[in-house]
């Protein structure tokens, strides 16, 4: 019993029972402001390569504005999303000018749960002239640490990715 009380009157480590208590705060939040960061960038990143892409159908600079051709430049202006090509969901919609009606559908994003993903509505002549279009993009996205700060309280699906939408509007002119 006396080497049992020796060792805890003993001194030495003092210091790294502060460590051991204050480490994992510390490190919730670095993981916490690493993850909130992450995901703004992503965010943004995602709204910009819309923004681009709408401007460059406004202006008529791309040449076939198909599904797939958005799609493929909406991605590469995205550049730290990941897995792009697979996860982003479009949607090109009118606006009817004649009584300023918004297109009735939410942002439909993948569930990638399911094996059979919905078709969304593409417009079949996004740069016909005078028309207010509506471009909306979501995308699913792994967060890095699912369980701590921000991502604890977005609503992920069933594999853990949170999702990011965003949405840009433009009108094609003669």
């Amino acid at each position: 019993m006396a080497p049992l009380a020796r060792l805890l009157r003993r001194e030495e480590g003092g210091a790294a029972v502060g460590l051991v208590l204050m480490l994992p705060m510390f490190l919730y939040v670095f993981m916490a402001a690493f993850e909130i960061g992450l995901y703004m960038t992503r965010l943004t990143l995602l709204d910009r390569a819309i923004d681009i892409t709408a401007r460059e159908i406004r202006l008529g600079n791309l040449e076939d504005p198909s599904p797939a051709n958005i799609k493929a430049m909406i991605c590469q202006n995205a550049s730290i999303v990941p897995n792009c090509m697979t996860t982003l969901k479009l949607s090109l919609e009118r606006v009817a000018t004649t009584n300023w009606t918004m297109p009735a559908t939410e942002t439909v994003c993948i569930n990638r749960s399911d094996e059979v993903e919905p078709v969304t509505a593409l417009d079949p002549n996004p740069t016909e002239r005078k028309v207010l279009m509506i471009m909306r993009g979501c995308l699913i996205a792994d967060a890095l640490f699912p369980s701590i700060g921000v991502a604890a309280a977005l609503p992920l699906d069933g594999k853990g990715g949170y999702r990011l939408a965003a949405v840009s509007a433009f009108l094609n002119e003669p």
